[in-house]
C-alpha cells in the first residue's frame, strides 16, 4: 500500500537544535564540576534518549539522573528555543500537507519540550499531534514514541507509514514497528549510520523528500 502518514524526528530533521542543547549539556557538567562536552561526544549526543546521551560521563544512574536534572533546568528556562528550523522544511511540510498525507512528530525529547518548540518554530498546524517521552530510559527509546502516534492515530497498518530521521535510533524505530525509514543527511547523522539502521532512501536536502515518499509503495 502506498504512504499515508510520514513521522518526523525533531532535533536534527527539522530543527538545528545544537546550539541550545550544547549550551545546556555544558551548564550541566559544570555544574557537577565536569568539563564541557567535547565535538566528538556531542555528535553521538542527540538523537538517543538522555540516560545514553550521558553515559559519556558515567555508568553511574543517581549521577546521570542529576546531570539530567540539571541539563532540563536550564534547557526550560530557554535553551529549548536556541535553534533554527532547516532551509526547506516549511515548503516540504506545506507540500506534503496539501498532497493528503497526515503528518505527526515523534521524538524521544519529552513532550512538554517538544510540543512548544514545534510551536514557537511555526510549524505546529502542519502537524496532527506531536509526541515526545513521557519518561526516562526506555520510555524514550523510539519505538515506545512511534507505537504511541500509532496508537493516537490509529494506525494498522504500519507499511503505510514512513519515518523520517537523521538517526539510526530513527531506523531502528522503524525497523520494531515495521514502517519504511527515509534518512535525512542536514542533522547529525551521517550517511553510513543511515545505511546500517535500514534507510531505503537518503535526502540531502528536504526538497527531495515529498518525491521520495511517493515513490515507496
Amino acid at each position: 500500500m502506498a504512504i499515508t502518514t510520514v513521522l518526523f524526528d525533531l532535533d536534527g530533521t527539522l530543527i538545528d537544535s545544537s546550539p541550545g542543547i550544547r549550551r545546556c549539556v555544558d551548564e550541566s557538567l559544570a555544574h557537577h564540576g565536569f568539563p564541557a562536552i567535547t565535538d566528538e561526544q556531542f555528535s553521538s549526543f542527540i538523537g538517543p534518549p538522555l540516560t545514553t546521551g550521558f553515559g559519556f560521563v558515567s555508568s553511574d544512574e543517581t549521577l546521570i539522573e542529576s546531570l539530567i536534572t540539571v541539563y532540563r533546568e536550564h534547557y526550560g528556562a530557554g535553551g529549548m528555543y536556541e535553534y533554527s528550523v532547516y532551509d526547506g522544511i516549511s515548503e516540504l511540510l506545506n507540500r506534503l500537507n496539501d498532497a493528503g498525507f497526515r503528518l505527526a512528530v515523534a521524538t524521544s525529547k519529552r513532550t512538554g519540550f517538544a510540543r512548544p518548540v514545534v510551536d514557537h518554530a511555526g510549524i505546529g498546524s502542519q502537524f496532527e499531534i506531536v509526541v515526545g517521552s513521557e519518561r526516562d530510559g526506555a520510555g524514550a527509546e523510539k519505538p515506545v514514541v512511534m507505537r504511541s502516534v500509532f496508537e493516537q492515530l490509529e494506525i494498522d497498518d504500519p507499511t503505510t507509514v514512513v519515518m523520517i530521521g537523521d538517526r539510526e535510533h530513527d531506523g531502528y524505530g522503524a525497523a520494531a514497528l515495521g514502517t519504511h525509514f527515509i534518512g535525512v543527511l542536514w542533522g547529525f547523522g551521517d550517511r553510513e549510520e543511515l545505511l546500517a539502521a535500514g534507510a531505503s532512501r537518503i535526502a540531502d536536502h528536504p526538497a527531495e523528500i515529498e518525491a521520495f515518499v511517493a515513490s515507496i509503495s
